[in-house]
Parts: C-alpha cells; sequence; structure tokens
C-alpha cells in the first residue's frame, strides 16, 4: 500500500493537467500479483503439519469501454502452488494445487488525464480447482513406517466463487501502453502490478 500511495504521489503533478480523456475503447491487461484471495482458502489436512510454495496469480484481462469512465469486461486469473504435508518430520505427500478464474468486471475510470488514470475495479465469477499429487516411499524414508498407515485423499473442492475488489489502481503512461499497479482483495492479489494495452480506435 505504501508503494501504490508513493506512485500517486509521484503522479500528483500531472493532476494538474486535468484535461480529461477517454482511454481507448478496447483494452487488454496483463498482470501478476502477490498472496490471491485463493491463498487463504481453508487447508485441508489440518491435523498435518505442511510447508507452502506459493507462486502467486497470474491474470489477464480484456474491457471494452462503454464511456470515459465505465468500462466492463472479462478476467481470467491462474494461481498455483505446492503443497508439502508432514507427519513430524515425516513427509506424507507433495499436492499441487492450482485456481482457474473466470470473472466478469466493472472498471471505473474516475481520473483520465494524458498520462495518468486512477480507476477502481469490480470483478465476481467462479474458480475451478485442479490437483496433482506425489506420493512418497515411506518405506526408504523411514524402514519402520509402513506405507499404508497414511490415507490419501485427495480435496473435494473442485470450484468456488471467485471475486475481486480493487478500491484504488494507478495506470501511467499514455492511451496504447501503460504500466500500473493496484491494491485490493482477491484472486489478482492484495497487491499487483502489470501492463495495459490499448487497442488503437477506428478513426470516424
Amino acid at each position: 500500500m505504501f508503494l501504490l500511495g508513493l506512485l500517486i504521489a509521484l503522479a500528483t503533478p500531472a493532476f494538474a493537467q486535468r484535461d480529461t480523456i477517454r482511454s481507448n475503447k478496447n483494452e487488454f491487461t496483463v498482470g501478476y500479483g502477490f498472496f490471491p484471495a485463493s491463498s487463504f482458502l481453508p487447508w485441508r489436512w489440518v491435523h498435518f503439519s505442511f510447508d507452502v510454495d506459493p507462486m502467486g496469480a497470474f491474470y489477464a484481462t480484456y474491457t471494452r469501454r462503454l464511456t470515459k469512465v465505465i468500462g466492463i469486461g472479462a478476467t481470467y486469473c491462474f494461481d498455483p502452488r505446492q503443497l508439502t504435508y508432514y507427519d513430524i518430520n515425516t513427509p506424507i505427500c507433495r499436492l499441487g494445487e492450482s485456481s482457474h478464474s473466470l470473472m466478469g468486471h466493472l472498471k471505473i475510470n474516475w481520473l483520465n488525464t494524458r498520462h495518468v488514470v486512477l480507476y477502481t475495479k469490480l470483478a465476481a465469477g467462479a474458480s475451478f480447482w485442479g490437483y496433482r499429487l506425489k506420493t512418497y516411499d515411506h518405506r526408504s524414508l523411514s524402514p519402520e513406517i509402513p506405507s499404508y498407515q497414511y490415507e490419501i485423499v485427495l480435496p473435494d473442492e473442485h470450484y468456488c466463487f471467485a471475486y475481486q475488489f480493487t478500491p484504488i489502481g494507478i495506470e501511467i503512461g499514455n492511451k496504447r501502453w501503460a504500466g500500473f499497479a493496484q491494491y485490493g482483495l482477491g484472486m489478482e492479489g492484495c497487491f499487483s502490478i502489470g501492463v495495459r494495452y490499448g487497442l488503437k480506435d477506428r478513426e470516424p
């Protein structure tokens, strides 16, 4: 949040140029988010200890601008992670989880200047989960532990509600290309960065 506030402060001189402009009607973004909401879902097998190797969220969006302020579109997010479960110090299995989220979104550009855009975004949809399980040969790790001691059952959760609430985001660049940073909560992460590209509008 501090970094986002710093970006806004550095962009403040551009706010004086309040010649509001309309963004290109069609825009695409690709981004990377830290600590997506899918990372905080309840863990399975909670009676075992585990290590988590999170990778963050990778996402892409398409937005069609209806007016200078309002745009609607679609978002796709991919959030992979690896979990290693232990019974005391004995590894039981390694579980690869990945979520694929599809959401519709509303994007509100409440400040449009030549080089700076401030926006808010809301999105909702569904996440679909996939799993890859690797079990260990416990006899090679600890001969006194029989290999059948642990019953490995994959999670039965395969879909859930997906959302994104971004109260504040900033784009710095021009109508075609801009870098962005945003702060919020959801499948795109608590804090994310990326690039926005706007298709050139057809001449009337």
